[in-house]
């Protein structure tokens, strides 16, 4: 009895270039769809966000036009070209940000003041046209909705709170010149989705 061979199933098709490292900066509004905001609330904080990001791009000497920004509706993903340091995205970004949420928040209605978690990781990343179906990008993701970083604007305090994966602490924040810097970050661990992560966490100050 004759056999035909079977053709072999189709393999999905891969990206000839392989993915870059790139540094991936996350950033949500805490309690963005709080019933308190009506739409057009949410609307000016999408854009006093987006001013507040780009004024700290620049301060802190990093090209806003350079990188990739994905709309996220309650935020912002930045994925940063591999020649970039992901260095000033730690110091003077985190400050930078912290500073000009305050200016903000100083003047702006209840509605429209900001408190702002981040999430900063260093990675390949694959876009495929229309996002980035990478591992480090969702890993970051998993940083930025931790519950931990979600505690630490649970209560009054600082505008703005970041978490930074392992990889940055110890490539980065370790090496950065002014101790207090460093003193600013404390280690927290945690699960997301049943996987165990191990990540530092910041406080902008009040």
């Amino acid at each position: 009895m004759s056999t035909i061979a079977q053709t072999p199933p189709a393999r999905p098709v891969r990206s000839m270039t392989a993915p870059l490292n790139c540094s991936i900066f996350l950033t949500d509004i805490a309690g963005f769809g709080d019933p308190r905001r009506d739409d057009h609330d949410r609307l000016a904080l999408r854009t006093a966000l987006l001013r507040v990001l780009v004024e700290s791009f620049g301060e802190a000497g990093l090209p806003w036009r350079r990188c990739r920004h994905q709309d996220r509706g309650d935020g912002l993903l930045t994925v940063v070209p591999p020649t970039i340091s992901t260095t000033p995205l730690v110091d003077p970004l985190l400050p930078a940000l912290a500073a000009r949420l305050r200016e903000h928040n100083g003047s702006a209605d209840v509605p429209l003041r900001i408190r702002l978690r981040c999430a900063l990781h260093v990675g390949p990343v694959l876009a495929d046209g229309t996002g980035y179906p990478s591992a480090s990008v969702i890993h970051t993701t998993r940083m930025l909705d931790s519950r931990p970083l979600r505690r630490a604007l649970a209560v009054p305090g600082p505008d703005l709170a970041a978490m930074v994966s392992t990889s940055v602490y110890e490539t980065v924040v370790r090496h950065l010149c002014e101790p207090a810097a460093r003193d600013a970050f404390r280690p927290v661990r945690y699960r997301a989705k049943g996987v165990p992560i191990s990540s530092w966490l910041y406080r902008g100050e009040t």
